[in-house]
Order: structure tokens, then C-alpha cells, then sequence
């Protein structure tokens, strides 16, 4: 039996509904009694028991499950990446928030300034910046340079420290005289070796915005923090795209899927094709019975026929062997009555002779009736044997 390959799966499928029905029939599954149950079975639809179906879906499922797997840890790795990217705004806005608070501590620095009257290019005020400079040029050595005017002025601002041990006596001193409250006695050249080392004292304008300096120093540390910390957050996002580029997960993922089902369904239309050539053999196999079966039953006709032209011929024989015998017994029977009525002549004739002659009558009569019986008797045989010829 030839199988069409280039079938389409529609068309297998009516082919293999079509024989699940027919099945369905020759099992004496009766379509209205399904109809007028009111309670559905799980089995009657046929669900876990269809091979295709189960196939079908099996197949959806692994292709959901590669899919749904990629579709995890590219979803995961989204995850990892907002979470950086959220990580990275609260930092821009923390830095922001702190540039905020440095720039109100420049303004209060400001209000100070007008405050206590300071000149913008006063003594007072460069000393001040001067000051504030060397605290960056700490902070930031490579970024923020003294020159050698502005290190000999911070060494009279600040002082140069005590370098001998009567330097140091010296000012013991004197913060033992500021702790008992007693006014000390100095020498000149006492007094310009505590100049040396102490430096020239701050004002009170200078020290609060020394004070205020400091407080916007904590911010300027974290934003220094921040702008290290943006920089890798943001190789950390191009690295995991890089990364992510080289894996190609979900296109192969997908790939996978499409081949899963691709097989899949080269799998179904083979099941189909199986179940359309079972049904095209089985139908061959009904019609092959079918004729078969008419085949012998056209034999047995024919036999029976036969048998009856048979019979037919032998009743015609027997008809005709009736015939001639019956022809043969009239013809006998002519004979004999034939001889009969020339007996009945002669005896007349004998019984006429009789009568003139000189023999005794009464002998005569005796002789001619025993003839007339054996005669009788004679007829009444033949008459008997035509009977039994015809019955």
C-alpha cells in the first residue's frame, strides 16, 4: 500500500478523527447515550490517552521549561543590572544632597565674612583661603600645589614648632602660668620664640569658618567615595552586557525551543501517518474479508445451482426413462389387448365351431372361460406395472 509522504497534518488528523470515530462505532459507543449523560468523565475525553496529544504537549512544556530557564537568568541578570543603575542614582543624588550642603556652608562662610566686616582681599581673608588651600593640597596632593611664598607664609600663620628641648620647657611655661591664671614674665627673645612657634593667632571670623570648613570637608570625603564608586558601577553594567553578548542565552534558548518543537511535530505527523496507514490497512482488511466473504457466498450460489441443474438433468432422464417405459408398457398393452380381441375372435369362432361339432358344449365353455381368466389376469398385470412406472 502506497502512503502520500506530502500529506499536511490537517489532513492527517481528519484522516486519523475519521478512523477514531469508525473505532469508536465498531465498539458500540453510542453518540446519544454521550449526549444525554449529564455527568463528564475525565476518560471519555480523551486526553491522557491520545499519544498525539500527549506528545504535543510534552513538547510545549520542555520548550517552556528551556525558554522560562533562559528567560530566569536573563531576567536575573536585568535584576543585577537595575539594581546597579538604582545603586548609581541614590549615589548621584547623595552627591548632589552633599554639594548642597558644602555650597550652604560656603554661604554662611559668606555671611560671616559681611558679619564681621572682613574685606574680600584682606590679610585676614587670604590668610583664611590660605589655610583652607593647604587642607586640599593634604587631601589632594596631586592635584592641589603651594608654592614656596605661600609655605613661608603658613609657617608664620602656623608656627614653626618646637625644636629644641628649651622650646619646649618654654612652653610648658607657659600653659602651666595659663593654668594656675598668673601672668608670666618674658624675656624678648622668649617672647619672639613663642611668636616663632605659635604663629599668629586666628581670629574669631577666621576660626568659625575654620569650624565650618571641616564640617563641609565630611561631605567633600564622601563625595571623593562616590566618584570612585560611580566609575566601577558603571564598568560593573558594561561588563555584564559584555558578558551577556557572548553567551547569547536567549537566542539560544529560543533556538532550542524552535528545535524541540520542530521535532516535535515531525514526530506528531509520523504518529499520524501511522495511525492514517493502520486505518487505510484495516479498511483494506474489511473490504479484503468483504469480498471474501462474497466471494463464498457467490460459490455457494453458484453450488447450489449446479446441484439443482444436476438435479434437473437426472429428473429429466428419470422423465424420459418414464416416458419410454411408459411407451413400451402401451405399447405391450396394445399388444395384449391386441391378442385379447384376437383370442376373443378365435374363441368366438371356437365357441361357434362348438356348437356344430360333435364335442361336448359344456367342455368347451370351460376351456374358453379359463382362457378369458388367464387373459384378465394378464391385463391385470400390465395395468399394475404401468402404475408402479408412474409412481
Amino acid at each position: 500500500m502506497q502512503i502520500r509522504t506530502n500529506m499536511n497534518e490537517d489532513q492527517v488528523i481528519g484522516v486519523s478523527s475519521a478512523a477514531r470515530t469508525r473505532a469508536q462505532e465498531r465498539a458500540g459507543v453510542d453518540g446519544k447515550a454521550q449526549q444525554n449523560r449529564k455527568t463528564i468523565f475525565m476518560g471519555d475525553l480523551n486526553i491522557k490517552k491520545d499519544p498525539i496529544t500527549q506528545r504535543k504537549l510534552y513538547a510545549q512544556q520542555k520548550a517552556l521549561k528551556i525558554i522560562g530557564k533562559a528567560w530566569d537568568g536573563d531576567r536575573k541578570i536585568d535584576q543585577d543590572i537595575q539594581e546597579i543603575r538604582d545603586k548609581l542614582t541614590m549615589l548621584q543624588e547623595e552627591y548632589a544632597e552633599n554639594l548642597d550642603t558644602i555650597a550652604r556652608g560656603d554661604a554662611q562662610k559668606e555671611a560671616l565674612r559681611q558679619q564681621y566686616g572682613v574685606a574680600a582681599d584682606s590679610q585676614e581673608q587670604k590668610d583664611l583661603e590660605l589655610l583652607e588651600k593647604k587642607e586640599d593640597a593634604l587631601r589632594h596632593p596631586d592635584e592641589v600645589f603651594l608654592t614656596e611664598e605661600e609655605q613661608a607664609r603658613l609657617k608664620e600663620i602656623e608656627g614653626r614648632g618646637p625644636e629644641t628641648r628649651e622650646d619646649l620647657e618654654l612652653l610648658q611655661r607657659k600653659a602651666e602660668a595659663e593654668e594656675q591664671g598668673i601672668e608670666a614674665e618674658w624675656t624678648e627673645e622668649e617672647e619672639a620664640r613663642l611668636r616663632e612657634m605659635e604663629g599668629i593667632p586666628l581670629t574669631e571670623y577666621q576660626k568659625r569658618c575654620l569650624e565650618i570648613d571641616q564640617f563641609q570637608r565630611i561631605y567633600e570625603n564622601r563625595n571623593d567615595v562616590i566618584k570612585d564608586q560611580i566609575p566601577a558601577y558603571n564598568g560593573s553594567i558594561r561588563a555584564i552586557r559584555l558578558e551577556r553578548l557572548k553567551f547569547h542565552e536567549m537566542t539560544d534558548a529560543q533556538k532550542k525551543a524552535e528545535d524541540v518543537m520542530e521535532a516535535a511535530s515531525r514526530e506528531v505527523i509520523g504518529m499520524l501517518m501511522e495511525e492514517a496507514k493502520d486505518h487505510m490497512d484495516e479498511e483494506l482488511e474489511e473490504k479484503k474479508e468483504e469480498a471474501e466473504e462474497k466471494a463464498e457466498a457467490e460459490a455457494e450460489q453458484e453450488e447450489k445451482i449446479e446441484d439443482r441443474k444436476e438435479d434437473t438433468v437426472e429428473l429429466e432422464n428419470r422423465i424420459d426413462e418414464a416416458h419410454i417405459k411408459n411407451e413400451e408398457q402401451e405399447e405391450l398393452r396394445r399388444e395384449a389387448e391386441e391378442r385379447s380381441r384376437e383370442d376373443a375372435v378365435l374363441l368366438e369362432g371356437i365357441m361357434e365351431n362348438g356348437r356344430g361339432g360333435t364335442g361336448s358344449l359344456s367342455d368347451v365353455q370351460l376351456d374358453v372361460k379359463k382362457m378369458l381368466h388367464e387373459m384378465k389376469l394378464l391385463e391385470e398385470d400390465l395395468k399394475g406395472s404401468i402404475i408402479d412406472e408412474e409412481s
